[in-house]
């Protein structure tokens, strides 16, 4: 009987576990989604490395409008070059991927002085894949450019 009863309690204990690993997460929210890519803008204004190393994922990727593109790390070492003067990001719009992943385009226009001390104006619509890894919220993906649908067959 005290293995019958043990054996029901440790089914009991498994089946509880096994419950709350595939419950999802809480939907994102549009003011969340929003939230996280004005986070990520002030902590490159104010070269929070930390803080964008906790934000950027491992194997990020930021394509440029020609097609070329930089990994996480080479990020890392470019905004220390940069002094972001002024941005502004408006006409978000956000489209769920499921319950771990979102995209989220809007148009930003900054300025900026690089790394050879030269004032350069970004007008771009720019567009961003965040993922919910390791319990938080991480970017995956960025570009730069509208995102323009492709016809179908």
């Amino acid at each position: 009987m005290k293995i019958l009863a043990c054996a029901l309690l440790s089914l009991t204990v498994a089946t509880a576990s096994a419950q709350v690993l595939t419950v999802p997460p809480p939907p994102i929210t549009y003011d969340r989604a929003v939230a996280n890519e004005r986070h990520l803008f002030t902590a490159d204004q104010e070269h929070d490395l930390d803080a964008i190393r906790r934000m950027v994922a491992d194997d990020f990727v930021d394509i440029a409008k020609d097609g070329s593109s930089i990994s996480k790390d080479a990020l890392l070492k470019e905004i220390p070059t940069l002094t972001l003067l002024k941005h502004s990001q408006e006409n978000f719009r956000v489209v769920v991927l499921g319950p771990y992943a979102y995209s989220i385009s809007y148009d930003s226009d900054a300025t900026l002085i690089d790394a050879n001390g030269k004032t350069t104006r970004s007008q771009n619509a720019l567009n961003s894949v965040w993922i919910l890894r390791d319990g938080r919220w991480q970017i995956l993906m960025h570009s730069r450019g509208a995102a323009h649908p492709l016809a179908g067959r």
